[in-house]
């Protein structure tokens, strides 16, 4: 499979693999033993198509000058800097519909020392007794708290597979409602985060279901001996954090979600690219900002290892958040969580001077604004006129686009460019 693009369309980001996805696949290969995952090679090739408009386009009218602009399909793959606004909508919009509005959350972090990362991600089904671990160890904490009245919470669970400066670092980010049901199904607030216990908690859970996740697998005897000596290693548990959440929950969401739907870094962070070597920007948490020079083999590499497998899901819901129970539970509580709305409302007024409250701002702050608008007089008055795609043709054309328009004809390949993006895929 060949995708072939200008290269002058690309940005920084897309050339650097463009120029060297090819010696990275053999750098893996001599490294493994085998080729990188499938997944790897469909993301790469959607993300160096993203906004072609030879594969597909909008195309909009300006109501204010009358001038048409098309704007390329995205490819909406986790590699891809273009589309990270639109995942991060996607994903707030979605979690924002879960969460129990007028209720205080806090975000806890969960982490596992370095031995076991490579455990974490070699499989999906690790990954998967890795966040069931953490829900369990926090569900387990509020419970204990007060056990005879079997408080439930809700927890929101995002997965994060790197660090800042993207390398492997899988850990856990939750979103815990500081209240929940209990076994009467009255509503309670549950405002207790004791780290040291929380830190042992989340060492048995996750150290338990690891084990028996790997039971039957060919390296079962290793990781169970590894596992074990976990315990004797770090007396004390395995790192945590508990942070109370000041102010709209949704900056802690979009700040999440971001992760979730793109790569570690963001395309302004990249400082330089010579053609061999790549130099790129992060905020350490020891040593501040840190400027780091790597080549862009290794650049590659520390960016596409952390794509989760396919159809793996980095976000979920427990407790009272998981979607079977959610809804029954609202609106049992409905006049509660309203009284809980309206409080949290004067408490928005202040943190609304600092960050703003709405999503839309949350996100301009955070990704910038939309770029749809007139590239002639600046005018966000834009309607869709037509709809094209490679293989479709014509898919929408509306009623209003008059004959004075120019002819919207699928744009065709030329070779004016003497470059050209070729990423070959195994058969």
């Amino acid at each position: 499979m060949v995708n072939e693009r200008s290269f002058s369309e690309l940005n920084v980001w897309q050339k650097i693999f463009a120029e060297h996805w090819d010696a990275f696949t053999d750098y893996y290969i001599d490294k493994r033993g085998h080729h990188p995952p499938a997944h790897w090679y469909e993301n790469v090739e959607r993300m160096l198509s993203c906004g072609d408009i030879r594969e597909g386009y909008y195309e909009y009218q300006c109501f204010s000058c009358g001038a048409t602009r098309k704007v390329g399909f995205t490819c909406k793959s986790r590699l891809c800097l273009r589309c990270v606004k639109s995942a991060v909508d996607d994903w707030l919009e979605q979690v924002r519909s879960v969460l129990f509005e007028g209720v205080i959350h806090r975000q806890v972090v969960l982490t596992i020392p370095q031995v076991l990362r490579p455990l974490v991600v070699s499989d999906a089904k690790f990954m998967k007794a890795f966040v069931d671990a953490g829900a369990a160890a926090i569900k387990s904490l509020i419970e204990g708290w007060r056990p005879k009245l079997k408080i439930r919470v809700g927890l929101v669970a995002v997965m994060q597979l790197h660090g800042r400066s993207g390398n492997q670092n899988p850990h856990l980010h939750f979103v815990v409602s500081e209240g929940g049901v209990d076994k009467d199904e009255k509503w309670r607030n549950a405002n207790y985060f004791d780290t040291r216990k929380l830190r042992k908690m989340w060492q048995y859970h996750v150290i338990m279901g690891l084990k028996k996740a790997v039971r039957g697998s060919k390296n079962q005897k290793y990781w169970n001996t590894t596992l074990g000596s976990m315990f004797k290693k770090y007396p004390s548990g395995f790192d945590c954090n508990c942070m109370p959440e000041r102010g709209a929950v949704e900056r802690l969401i979009v700040y999440l979600c971001k992760y979730v739907s793109s790569p570690p870094i963001s395309l302004r962070r990249i400082v330089k690219y010579d053609g061999q070597h790549v130099s790129y920007r992060y905020e350490d948490h020891r040593r501040g900002q840190v400027c780091e020079k790597v080549s862009a083999v290794q650049f590659i590499e520390r960016m596409i290892q952390n794509l989760p497998p396919k159809g793996f899901r980095m976000v979920r819901y427990y407790g009272i958040y998981a979607r079977p129970v959610r809804q029954k539970i609202y609106n049992r509580l409905r006049n509660v969580l309203a009284k809980l709305v309206r409080k949290a409302e004067n408490t928005a007024k202040y943190f609304s001077k600092r960050y703003g409250t709405s999503s839309q701002q949350v996100r301009d702050n955070m990704i910038g604004k939309s770029p749809l608008r007139c590239k002639c007089c600046g005018s966000t008055d834009l309607e869709l006129i037509c709809i094209w795609d490679k293989n479709k043709g014509f898919i929408y054309q509306s009623p209003r686009a008059g004959p004075s328009l120019p002819p919207r004809s699928p744009p065709a390949k030329t070779n004016s460019e003497p470059r050209f993006v070729q990423m070959l895929l195994p058969i």
